[in-house]
């Protein structure tokens, strides 16, 4: 059942490195179109930019790294607490949303978000969450540690996840997912689009 009073399901999109809210929409086009078939105007998106501008090319980030790292090995993200802002406050005036997607940064950034929901009081709680090629978000390894010691059956908030990766993502290394054949990139052919359309309303 959807969480937004007027019967709508709501939706967050998270883009990854690089990206915005316009150039993450035009790539999920086909995606987009499935959905809208599915459920017509009882669906909305919302696709938001994140807030670090990288250079000055309208490409953003959801935090920097350190010299040399990645999001797996970094033992820190730069402009966090901005992003944290940023999502409850997208929850607060968009939200409440019945499910988020994220790519690459954007679905690290989901596994970050969930796991402060599971383990404290904080905004962002959807039902469902798909997670394309993300990776271990190093700087929160203690949280999800904690969350993996945890009896989560008894928890209050029990959100459903689908981990989407390829074998040959050279960016984000496959260690837990879905086996798509492409590399870092979201797969959108009909039958990919059905199982994430069945996953998100079913």
């Amino acid at each position: 059942m959807s969480a937004d009073p007027q019967g709508k399901h709501k939706i967050l999109f998270l883009h990854g490195k690089g990206e915005n809210a316009k150039t993450f929409r035009a790539r999920l086009r086909r995606l987009e179109d499935a959905l809208v078939e599915k459920k017509g105007d009882a669906v909305s998106l919302e696709f938001v930019t994140a807030p670090h501008l990288i250079g000055s090319d309208d490409k953003y980030a959801w935090w920097n790294l350190p010299p040399n790292q990645r999001s797996f090995t970094a033992s820190e993200y730069i402009g966090m607490d901005e992003t944290f802002k940023m999502i409850e406050k997208t929850w607060m005036e968009k939200g409440p949303f019945d499910a988020v997607v994220g790519h690459s940064q954007g679905a690290i950034l989901i596994t970050v978000l969930l796991s402060r929901a599971l383990l404290r009081d904080f905004s962002f709680k959807p039902a469902k969450a798909i997670l394309f090629g993300a990776a271990w978000p190093n700087p929160f390894d203690g949280e999800l540690n904690q969350l993996a010691a945890m009896d989560l059956a008894t928890s209050s908030y029990s959100p459903q996840t689908l981990h989407v990766y390829a074998m040959n993502d050279n960016i984000n290394p496959p260690e837990m997912a879905k086996r798509i054949e492409k590399g870092h990139d979201i797969p959108m052919d009909d039958k990919s689009l059905a199982k994430f359309s069945s996953f998100l309303f079913d």
